[in-house]
């Protein structure tokens, strides 16, 4: 019995010390890694713009969302698109675009009856595509084409849907250089066009209209000879009004206005505003109250289309919350 006791009592220390060194190891060690989810970031592939044959890829996610602005040409400049960040592009099944292309329509549909083509028929395709934002479309006219006694700045550009044409109102003309911009929201043929008939020149006001309402006038003053900075400014703040402001626009709580320095006519609205060179100026009237305020700081966003709206669209939203 004592053999028994002896042989018992030895064997039950290893076993217990065997016990507490596992409990000693199970409470010290780090807790287990959670196990990974399955939630997929959203995957990146390049989409391609054609334009005319000049082509570029651009990075794109897996919701149709471009992931950096972009600007792209053809190679002779008779067409470009205009493409800001974070804009989505969906085909007409709602599934991101594979790819862009433009083309010239070889057998392109007649011109309205009151209305002359002054440029090619540009097919952009796939047609059907949706954007959000709208995305910017220039088209290169040809001034030899106007008919006699019409003004460049008469031109438009329109776009073929269902069997007929419709004008686009939005544009921007830069006599210049001969192109025209305006915001496009699906793909389809597009061309620039000019009324056939025409139009008694508009009267130019020399200065801000009066306000029946409280206001908020965006002013653009500029020189007769104008440099690349010069016409991008007005033509990205007017694009910034045209996109984030439509409504104000429409209902007259927002004005836009671009002025000629050297244009004897403007004399009074130069003066009123103290302008001297290329510059933009926010007026807030309320009332019989009117406050001017110089906006400098665009000129440092030059060519940045997002940095450069970014600073349209807060002075504005500023300036409208002072006349809510």
């Amino acid at each position: 019995m004592k053999i028994i006791g002896f042989i018992e009592k030895n064997l039950l220390v290893p076993v217990v010390l065997s016990i507490c060194l596992l409990l000693t190891v199970s409470c010290t060690a780090s807790p287990a890694t959670p196990p990974e989810t399955n939630k997929e970031e959203p995957t990146t592939y390049q989409m391609e713009i054609n334009l005319l044959d000049a082509k570029r890829e651009v990075a794109v996610d897996s919701q149709g969302k471009i992931e950096s602005s972009t600007e792209m040409a053809s190679a002779d400049g008779t067409i470009s698109l205009s493409i800001d960040s974070d804009t989505i592009l969906l085909d007409k099944d709602g599934e991101p675009i594979q790819l862009i292309q433009a083309t010239v329509d070889p057998k392109p549909p007649s011109p309205p009856e009151d209305a002359d083509y002054v440029s090619s028929v540009y097919d952009l395709r796939p047609q059907g595509a949706i954007f959000n934002p709208p995305l910017k479309l220039t088209l290169s006219y040809d001034p030899d084409e106007l008919p006699q006694g019409l003004r460049e700045k008469d031109v438009y550009i329109a776009f073929y849907g269902d069997s007929q044409w419709e004008m686009l109102h939005y544009k921007q003309v830069d006599t210049e250089r001969h192109r025209v911009a305006t915001q496009i929201k699906h793909f389809a043929r597009y061309a620039v066009l000019i009324s056939s008939e025409q139009s008694a020149p508009a009267p130019t006001p020399d200065s801000d209209p009066i306000p029946e309402t409280d206001r908020v006038n965006v002013v653009y003053f500029h020189r007769a000879n104008r440099c690349y900075s010069c016409v991008y400014a007005e033509e990205q703040t007017r694009y910034t009004l045209e996109i984030y402001f439509n409504e104000e626009l429409n209902s007259g709580w927002l004005t836009f206005k671009a002025v000629n320095l050297q244009d004897a006519s403007n004399a009074a609205i130069i003066e009123k505003y103290g302008a001297y060179t290329s510059q933009l100026f926010i007026n807030t009237v309320t009332g019989d109250t009117e406050h001017i305020e110089h906006v400098p700081e665009i000129w440092q966003f030059l060519g940045n289309n997002e940095a450069f709206s970014s600073v349209i669209r807060n002075k504005v939203m500023k300036a409208l919350e002072e006349i809510d």
